[in-house]
């Protein structure tokens, strides 16, 4: 096999959770006994500034939200017509609250019954559209916390609807996405960066100041003025993946005003961005052997049948290499890239109930049609058949990850082993995930921050859900979590996919809506499967 080319980092890992038809399956529960924890309440206005806040940010504490129907087209099967959206005005900088302010949009599926409160939701990301989530509430949530909730979306600063930062056009993303990846024997360090100071000055040009006041401390102390404004005296938040990040800094700030927060497909913050893509990397390489082996067992049309695992995971490796030796088109036209391919078997991967598309995709990709995965890889990307892109989660993707996480000091070298450790722990993807740090170091805006523990002393118990077998969160990642919160109980589910609770299983969906709803915390050491 030929040496596969060094990445960029435009292979999207997102931390995002996948919305899947929420069906009721047979499970196992362990589950002796309960704690509990506070009642939600509504103060029934806006208000409810969190106390020592500066004078200037009262104004946002206090400001009345005008609820109308949304502007954009609902494509669902009637169960989200009485969808509601509404704007709410943030500091662009909270050092500077006099200073200049961006907008903050939500989406509000009222509760069928008497609501208790407001219910926070967001999908994950960095970059993912809260917004648009509420168009499949129906598999996000269960029917009881529909009843018992006002189900709230909204999109974080800088994101989609919330003055979503714009860098390319849709034409200048699709060629931008068409690039070949960099040339290990040509300084691949260097490229990265110099590709990625031309897509930060564009966000610059054309998106300002937002660009640098994306981080997750900024949307997180948003959040707390999204409480205030809904009338809610404490949070009852819901947050995937990249929404445990954002819902334990909340934590973090706010303790006090921490009611009931789910937190599932937990997020290690004290993590490099090298220490996270290895673990994400080894977690993909598992989640697609057992796609090898679930669909060699249950699927007659496998298309890596009368095979080993390994002689699979080979043929797919060398499918993947394959794209780099000669220029491969899709059936539009385009130009389908490594990257792409990556992106297209790693999506169906975040969820069990998508592999039988990763199955058909591959075995259209072997007969040398790669249409199929260049459609998977555009979905991460939120671009249409039509070539619109619907969201921007492309580069809010980076510009998130770059403000949250430093890479000023880490050597070129670093990122050279760290290249061959991730070909170690993942032969079929590590070879495409390095040089993450390379991207960031270019990037116009500084660091908001370090890494660093997240304890939210003082706040109400809170709930962290983690799979067994999640690629994009792995298991540990939810136990350190745990492990770093000052209050809060780990619901495991032994299982395969990212997140636990869209999954349908129905021993881990009874264990969350019996803390979102009657304040229940799982006994220690729950376990479903």
């Amino acid at each position: 096999m030929t040496r596969r080319a060094t990445p960029s980092r435009r292979v999207l890992l997102p931390a995002t959770a996948a919305l899947t038809a929420a069906g009721l399956l047979l499970s196992g529960c362990s589950s002796p006994g309960a704690g509990a924890t506070g009642e939600p309440t509504s103060g029934g206005a806006t208000g409810a500034v969190v106390e020592g806040s500066p004078e200037e940010l009262e104004r946002y504490y206090t400001q009345t939200v005008v609820w109308e129907d949304c502007e954009f087209e609902v494509e669902t099967n009637g169960a989200q017509d009485d969808l509601q959206c509404a704007d709410v005005e943030v500091p662009l900088d909270y050092a500077d609250p006099a200073g200049e302010t961006t907008t903050v949009v939500m989406s509000r599926l009222p509760a069928r019954g008497d609501a208790r409160g407001s219910l926070l939701l967001n999908p994950g990301g960095p970059g993912a559209s809260g917004v648009d989530a509420m168009l499949y509430a129906q598999y996000t949530v269960t029917g009881d916390v529909r009843e018992a909730y006002d189900v709230v979306g909204f999109d974080p600063r800088g994101v989609s609807r919330s003055a979503g930062i714009e860098c390319l056009d849709d034409a200048e993303l699709d060629e931008w996405r068409a690039e070949p990846m960099a040339d290990p024997q040509e300084q691949p360090a260097a490229q990265i960066r110099e590709e990625y100071e031309r897509l930060g000055a564009a966000c610059v040009e054309d998106s300002g100041e937002l660009v640098a006041e994306m981080d997750t401390v900024s949307a997180a102390r948003d959040m707390d003025v999204l409480r205030a404004v809904l009338g809610d005296e404490r949070m009852t938040y819901l947050g995937f993946s990249y929404g445990t990040h954002l819902g334990a800094v909340y934590a973090e700030l706010f303790p006090d005003r921490v009611g009931r927060l789910v937190l599932d497909g937990g997020v290690d913050s004290t993590l490099s961005d090298m220490e996270a893509t290895a673990d994400q990397a080894e977690g993909f390489e598992d989640n697609l052997r057992h796609w090898v082996q679930q669909c060699q067992f249950e699927n007659p049309d496998c298309v890596v049948a009368d095979i080993s695992v390994d002689e699979a995971m080979t043929r797919i490796q060398e499918l993947i290499a394959s794209v780099e030796e000669e220029t491969v088109t899709a059936a539009d036209g385009r130009r389908v890239t490594t990257t792409n391919v990556v992106e297209g078997i790693l999506g169906p991967l975040y969820a069990p109930s998508t592999y039988e598309a990763l199955n058909e995709s591959l075995g259209e990709a072997f007969e040398g049609d790669f249409s199929a995965l260049l459609a998977q890889s555009d979905r991460t990307h939120g671009r249409n058949a039509d070539g619109r892109y619907t969201s921007n989660t492309t580069v809010a993707f980076t510009a998130v990850n770059c403000l949250d996480r430093p890479a000023g000091t880490v050597t070129t070298e670093q990122m050279a082993q760290h290249q061959e450790v991730l070909e170690r722990v993942s032969p079929t993807f590590g070879p495409y995930l390095g040089y993450g740090d390379a991207a960031c170091q270019s990037w116009p805006a500084e660091p908001a921050g370090l890494p660093e523990p997240i304890d939210a002393e003082g706040a109400d118990p809170i709930l962290v859900v983690g799979t067994t077998h999640d690629p994009a969160t792995p298991y540990h990642w939810s136990e350190a979590l745990v492990e770093q919160l000052d209050d809060a109980r780990l619901l495991t589910y032994d299982s395969y996919g990212h997140t636990a609770y869209t999954a349908g299983n129905r021993c881990v969906q009874e264990a969350v809506d019996a803390y979102l709803l009657e304040g229940e915390l799982p006994a220690k050491g729950t376990t479903c499967s």
